[in-house]
């Protein structure tokens, strides 16, 4: 069963804004045909309610966040106020409107104030439907994770109260997952209601960043449950986000590419995030042993927690639907077709060096393979997990699955798309 949300994100922000700020968007939210004409609309304004009467701003259009398309497109605010200008694509995939600075009359450069929940760029699809990943799926791809997990079965994990958490409504532990190999562990935390019960639960870890210093309620957090937040560092979670900040830092300085998330790309077994996923999956394990559980699991997640919810939605038995707002990690090849692969973008800033090992890292490789229920949200305008390799992911998979359409978001979840999260996560979890 297929079901396709759209969605317009159609209201902005009263806030007046200090600096000007650009609206550039289709003038229809929805998806286009292949040579289908596409209008865009770009609005700008030097304050809520009134618009800019001078000035320029250059336009750069891109196919799938790669090739570019075209670099004449000038916005003169002096002539027009909104500017329309028009594109299309010849093949499936998204149209890129990248927005330049704005230039004052008298030559200034200012940055506009947009933000990612409403970027000043535009995003436009072209049969989005049709894309498929580029990355092939490695033979021995089952037989790789499922040995993983067999050395995960015994892995020492270790369930402590966090005395010192106060959470209302639930008793909250620290849980501590050690890898076999003795490399390193992960840690995180483990809420469950107070009130005796059976409960659904749910599990996710951050997005790529420092990690959370607490059971604060994540996506779906609201929905009265089992949660797991698992973070994805070798290093012990601290007390406050300062010194997690701090940790964090000098955690990625102790790695040649300066990025957890890039070490050891090209070596499948040592990259970081074999060890952790199957780490996740273990504590899931954990939770599905416990009393309180009812049986059904929900994997959720946001960019790398995106990525990883589609991972154990393959890898753990017990995870029943999954829902991965921006899903991280997809179509690593996406660049052999003029793509913009997903988050980290291996290919590119490896050199080409990953390219043999990230197969078994790529969530539209997994996502072929899922069997439960599944929920993925996409930016239209997102540069770092681009909707051509988040819809490559979607399109992959075979079961039961929904998409909903962030038409202006980059790289940011919408107040509209958490909501269809939860409410994915409350219609699963009962």
């Amino acid at each position: 069963m297929k079901k396709i949300t759209l969605i317009a994100v159609l209201s902005i922000s009263a806030v007046l804004l200090a600096a000007a700020r650009l609206d550039m968007m289709p003038t229809e939210f929805r998806t286009y045909k292949v040579g289908e004409t596409v209008t865009f609309t770009a609005t700008a304004w030097e304050s809520e309610g009134k618009k800019l009467t001078s000035g320029t701003c250059n336009v750069v259009l891109k196919a799938n966040g790669g090739k570019v398309i075209r670099r004449d497109i000038v916005l003169d605010f002096a002539k027009n106020n909104p500017v329309t200008f028009t594109a299309k694509l010849d093949r499936p995939g998204f149209i890129f409107a990248e927005a330049g600075m704005y230039r004052t009359a008298d030559g200034k450069k200012e940055k506009w104030s947009n933000t990612r929940a409403l970027p000043a760029n535009g995003g436009a699809a072209v049969e989005p439907e049709k894309l498929k990943t580029m990355t092939a799926t490695p033979g021995d791809f089952d037989e790789f994770w499922a040995k993983g997990i067999e050395e995960f079965k015994n892995a020492e994990i270790t369930v402590t109260p966090a005395d010192d958490i106060k959470r209302p409504g639930y008793k909250v532990s620290r849980v501590l997952v050690k890898f076999p190999d003795k490399s390193g562990a992960i840690d995180g935390f483990l809420s469950v209601p107070v009130k005796p019960g059976k409960y659904a639960a749910i599990v996710g870890v951050p997005g790529a960043g420092p990690g959370a210093v607490g059971p604060v309620p994540y996506l779906g957090g609201n929905v009265n449950g089992i949660q797991l937040w698992m973070n994805v560092h070798l290093f012990r979670t601290e007390k406050n986000i300062n010194l997690q900040r701090k940790s964090y830092a000098g955690y990625n300085k102790t790695f040649a590419t300066q990025a957890y998330f890039r070490e050891n790309a090209d070596d499948r077994d040592k990259y970081i995030y074999r060890n952790v996923w199957l780490a996740v999956s273990h504590a899931a394990d954990h939770v599905a042993k416990m009393k309180e559980f009812n049986g059904k699991m929900i994997a959720v997640g946001n960019s790398q927690g995106g990525g990883t919810a589609v991972v154990m939605a393959y890898l753990n038995k017990n995870v029943t639907a999954a829902a991965a707002s921006v899903p991280a990690l997809a179509d690593h090849d996406g660049w052999k077709d003029d793509r913009q692969a997903g988050w980290p973008q291996l290919h590119r800033v490896l050199q080409g060096k990953a390219d043999k090992a990230y197969a078994y890292f790529d969530t539209a490789v997994f996502a072929s393979k899922v069997k439960v229920p599944m929920l993925i949200s996409v930016g239209f305008v997102d540069t770092t997990c681009s909707p051509s390799s988040v819809y490559s992911l979607y399109n992959a998979i075979p079961g039961a699955k929904e998409i909903y359409h962030m038409y202006r978001n980059s790289h940011a979840i919408s107040e509209d798309s958490k909501k269809k999260i939860e409410n994915f996560v409350r219609m699963h979890a009962e």
